[in-house]
């Protein structure tokens, strides 16, 4: 199970228990919980294929908020020589990817998905100090896990407790472990870089 931006939706998002009619192929699979998708038009299930697929792009549905201001500012840094037009179009283009093909994660609150480098982010898994440890390759995990947090959080968290008190000392494995916490960290990595960005949020 391939997706772009979201890295083994299996097990961190997970499909319902059992296999139910797909929305958009009408087939008996397993699918998808898509109660809690956006826009105007509802669904109850999609299965992997069908959203990897692009079938939601012809419907007032999506799986997550892009954050496309961001996205927009990157672009336009990395490619001056692009009108504002291009970069529009660009970013609207990597927006609808991300927010029609994408697997729905989970959150406790609302937040728009991260960008870096001039695109969205991959969707890793949940942050505890294991997982920073392995990722830190030329830092240290503490070191690594400071330096990650999304642009609009670092003001306003107190980075050094949410390391010492906060962050998981033992892995978030899958979806039923995070469900068990309530404070997660949402870790994802850049597509064109070893970025790594760290959104939190609790109930």
């Amino acid at each position: 199970m391939t997706f772009k931006y979201f890295d083994r939706p299996e097990i961190f998002t997970g499909l319902r228990d059992s296999e139910t009619t797909c929305d958009t192929c009408g087939q008996e699979k397993l699918c998808f919980d898509a109660e809690a998708f956006l826009g105007g038009d509802e669904i109850t299930s999609i299965c992997p294929d069908c959203l990897s697929s692009g079938q939601l792009y012809d419907r007032d549905i999506f799986t997550c908020d892009g954050d496309i201001i961001e996205l927009k500012r990157q672009l336009k840094n990395l490619n001056p020589s692009l009108t504002e037009s291009q970069i529009d179009d660009l970013a609207n283009q990597k927006t609808t990817e991300l927010e029609k093909t994408t697997p729905h994660l989970v959150s406790w609150q609302d937040w728009s998905w991260p960008c870096a480098d001039g695109d969205y982010c991959k969707f890793i898994g949940y942050g505890s100090r294991p997982f920073y440890n392995t990722l830190a390759t030329t830092t240290a995990g503490e070191e690594l896990f400071k330096n990650s947090f999304y642009y609009n959080l670092k003001d306003d968290s107190d980075i050094e407790y949410l390391w010492q008190d906060v962050l998981p000392e033992k892995d978030v494995k899958d979806y039923n472990d995070s469900n068990e916490l309530a404070t997660l960290f949402y870790v994802f990595k850049s597509l064109n870089s070893e970025t790594i960005v760290t959104i939190w949020d609790c109930i």
